[in-house]
């Protein structure tokens, strides 16, 4: 099942509840035996897959110790640079190289023009 558009914050909550469980049992793990693989409370696995509130880092804990964090790049992609961006950046590529610190004389200490 897709999300749309019109899907409303609680059926995509709830949606992703369901498969959350479903993964869980999936891999024969009880809420508990998820939570503490997770470092989080019976009770956050609970609201998770009931689609109620918790927080972001709990949902990504749970989904590291399902090892499904894999499922979060396809949920938002790595931005990739626009074309005018990548002309931009081609220009400031190095044109010279520095001698290394070996290379270079060893600069004279400095002195006051009272002193010469």
């Amino acid at each position: 099942m897709k999300f749309g558009p019109l899907a409303t914050d609680e059926f995509i909550t709830t949606e992703l509840g369901h498969r959350l469980e479903a993964e869980r049992l999936a891999q024969d793990l009880t809420q508990a035996q998820l939570a503490a693989q997770a470092g989080v409370s019976k009770r956050t696995v609970e609201r998770l897959e009931n689609g109620e509130s918790s927080t972001l880092a709990n949902l990504i804990r749970c989904l590291r110790a399902l090892d499904r964090l894999a499922g979060l790049d396809a949920l938002l992609p790595e931005p990739q640079p626009n074309p005018v961006s990548v002309l931009k950046l081609r220009g400031k590529t190095r044109q010279r190289a520095r001698p290394t610190a070996e290379g270079r004389s060893a600069a004279k200490p400095w002195v006051w023009g009272d002193e010469r």
